[in-house]
């Protein structure tokens, strides 16, 4: 959205902050009873302020306002946009939709417009549609946008667990953009080879990852998972505690360190610490609860009932059944790795 300059237009103190949008619109509105001749340009203005901050009900009734005079439909993009996300905001899905379609359907290279209907689409379950969107970010004039394109419908298919197809769309991205100076493709290539039971594949993925971003702790984490599987518990050790260095609250290497030094070296005390560790870092409570359940698994093995129906009471807590939970109930999984 781009908002033309109007010389005559007063400059607005940007303090009180908690002010500025309710002063910027009464400034444009006043020049809007001054100078009806820029009744247009201005209405496109004070659209998007009203955008930023504003009922959605008088958005879209401005906006509606203003369609209805810019004849030329200069502003029909900004408006036909805002109409959108209005709509996404009232949970009028169709409408939304609609709306986002008709922002393409002016500039078909409109990126803001494609994401927001993509996504829209996938937040319903839509797939097939968000990855017909999807392919329109390929366009010359959207930068990046057909290896974005790739990325994005990668994306989506590892979330669906389509693990060939995601495969297939990453690596498309990577022959676009080989150099993958982010190397966020490389990695994605890397989780999805190991997704696959490839772990040969994913460990020379995410080590060309490190070697692109050696402070990546998402690559360190996926080599120390190759390791892991492949019973290689030295290395799989190095790289999670590689990864807790560069991210210090990662609770997943916390459980992970934990699960190697109990199941491969029989180290329960220390695994028992390290699964402490990782409650005082979670940085997000709802986590707590997989860590919860380790514990309680960890204490059943050595037979210490008490603690483990203590950390299962929390776990049933930390997911609101803890009125369901009882001290008589017997672990049915205490074998095999902490982390499930």
């Amino acid at each position: 959205m781009i908002m033309g300059q109007l010389s005559y237009l007063e400059n607005v103190s940007d303090e009180p902050r908690e002010t500025y949008f309710e002063r910027k619109l009464a400034s444009l509105r006043q020049a809007l009873v001054e100078h009806p001749e820029d009744k247009l340009q201005l209405m496109q203005q004070i659209l998007i302020y009203m955008h930023i901050k504003g009922k959605d009900d008088e958005i879209i009734q401005y906006a509606f306002d203003l369609l209805e005079i810019d004849n030329e439909k200069k502003y029909a993009n900004d408006a036909y946009l805002i109409l959108a996300r209005s709509y996404v905001n009232k949970k009028e899905t169709d409408q939304a939709i609609y709306y986002y379609r008709e922002t393409i359907k002016v500039d078909p290279s409109h990126e803001e417009a494609i994401m927001e209907l993509a996504e829209l689409y996938e937040k319903q379950q839509d797939f097939n549609n968000a990855l017909v969107v999807y392919d329109f970010l390929d366009n010359e004039e959207i930068y990046d946008g057909k290896e974005n394109m790739f990325r994005y419908k990668g994306s989506l298919f590892y979330n669906k667990q389509d693990y060939t197809n995601a495969l297939e769309c990453y690596q498309k991205a990577y022959e676009i953009a080989p150099t993958d100076e982010d190397g966020w493709i490389t990695e994605s290539i890397g989780e999805t080879y190991w997704q696959l039971k490839n772990f040969e594949e994913s460990s020379k993925w995410f080590k060309q990852a490190l070697e692109k971003n050696p402070q990546s702790w998402n690559a360190h984490y996926g080599m120390g998972l190759c390791y892991h599987h492949t019973d290689d518990s030295y290395r799989a050790l190095h790289h999670y505690f590689e990864a807790l260095k560069i991210k210090p609250d990662f609770t997943n290497a916390y459980n992970n360190i934990a699960a190697v030094t109990i199941n491969n070296e029989g180290n329960i005390q220390e695994g028992i610490e390290m699964i402490k560790k990782a409650i005082e870092n979670t940085p997000d409570e709802k986590f707590l609860g997989q860590i919860y359940l380790n514990l309680s698994k960890v204490y059943s093995k050595i037979f210490n009932y008490e603690l483990a129906n203590y950390y299962k009471a929390k776990f049933f807590a930390s997911v609101g059944f803890d009125s369901l939970f009882m001290e008589s109930d017997d672990d049915d999984d205490d074998d095999g790795d902490v982390l499930k």
